[in-house]
């Protein structure tokens, strides 16, 4: 089984026949018995500066298959979800696939941001020995 999909991740999604611009895009995923929940952030191309949406799906092995939804801040067009269907590379650092919405589809490529997911190294417990109070009065 190839490791959680959690972390953090950068990427870019593409249109089809060069319609429109390669869009990159932040992704945080949490992965909890193969469901996925996250966020992404992403340039809005209507005039905004950034725009936000949210993700859902599932992992199976390497296969990884989720929605983003834009939030209700969105601009009307961005009213559709998007399904994302893509294959975990073996390392475990690359997810490529294909987008859709409704009748247009894509290719997008995301990769894990090593730096900002290592595990924090748990310290080893050291135990402390105090002495009693009473031991510490002057006498």
């Amino acid at each position: 089984m190839a490791r959680s999909l959690t972390g953090h991740w950068s990427g870019e999604y593409a249109y089809p026949r060069h319609k429109g611009p390669t869009t990159p895009f932040l992704a945080t995923i949490e992965e909890r018995g193969g469901q996925l929940t996250g966020t992404i952030i992403e340039p809005d191309m209507n005039g905004g500066a950034t725009i936000a949406a949210t993700i859902r799906g599932v992992r199976h092995g390497h296969g990884v298959d989720f929605t983003k939804q834009y939030g209700p801040a969105a601009s009307p067009i961005y009213g559709n979800p998007v399904d994302y269907v893509g294959r975990l590379s073996a390392d475990g650092l690359v997810i490529t696939g294909v987008w859709s919405l409704l009748d247009m589809d894509g290719t997008f490529e995301m990769r894990r941001e090593t730096a900002m997911d290592e595990p924090v190294q748990e310290r080893e417990a050291v135990p402390v020995m105090l002495e009693p109070v009473e031991s510490l009065r002057p006498g």
